[in-house]
């Protein structure tokens, strides 16, 4: 599969309209449901973004691929790791679950700034490249990871994601994590040098899924009613 500018321009300006859409309806019928609503938007505008990173390496533009990669990389290492959690305790019915996913979101919080910090600090501490026709981002962190450190980063990264879409007592949530996870295990298993960037991209596909569950209106029984 070949990933390009095109692609994620084309795919950013499909999920901007939807994601819309989604967050009208569900101000209309569940406003504990915007969060979700919004997850194509959000996709929608990190896909824009990440054309510009294409643009811009196209181009040999480096400051245009350093401001669109830091730009990128607040979403996937910043702002998902919060608004996921988030997003699992605005629906979540289950009060013990729900302090979960706050207490998760916290810690999403904490991780995205880990992340982000260096790159606001400074911008070279991020590097992109081309492989295999996709993007690799690679940062500069502060600590030096070995690899233990690496493996248990990416396991929480993932999990902080992952978890409250799948556990959640949320019927959307779980079928979007389900949807979310496959697209992992097809990233980890043909694109793993881009791993980020392309767990981005079938991400933002499936969230499509999300404009399909307000399109046919919002279950009034997702959940076990509150205790």
């Amino acid at each position: 599969m070949c990933f390009s500018a095109t692609a994620s321009f084309s795919l950013g300006a499909a999920l901007i309209p939807v994601g819309i859409a989604c967050l009208k309806k569900a101000q209309e019928e569940d406003r504990r449901y915007m969060p979700l609503a919004a997850f194509p938007l959000a996709f929608g505008i990190q896909q824009a973004i990440e054309g510009l990173v294409w643009v811009g390496l196209g181009a040999n533009h480096t400051r245009l691929v350093a401001l669109a990669a830091a730009g990128f990389v607040c979403f996937s290492h910043g702002f998902w790791l919060v608004w996921t959690p988030l997003t699992a305790a605005s629906v979540e019915s289950d009060r013990p679950r729900k302090q979960i996913w706050r207490a998760l979101t916290g810690i999403g919080l904490l991780y995205g700034l880990y992340f982000n910090l260096p790159l606001w600090l400074h911008q070279r501490q991020l590097a992109v490249s081309i492989h295999n026709h996709s993007l690799v981002y690679q940062l500069q962190l502060w600590l030096y990871p070995t690899r233990l450190l690496v493996l248990l980063g990416y396991t929480l990264y993932v999990l902080t994601i992952l978890a409250p879409l799948v556990l959640s007592g949320d019927r959307h949530l779980q079928r979007l994590g389900g949807l979310v996870l496959v697209a992992l295990l097809l990233t980890a298993n043909f694109f793993s040098a881009g791993f980020i960037s392309v767990w981005c991209f079938f991400a933002a596909l499936v969230s499509l899924y999300v404009g399909y569950v307000f399109l046919q209106g919002l279950e009034p029984r997702s959940q076990p009613p509150l205790a």
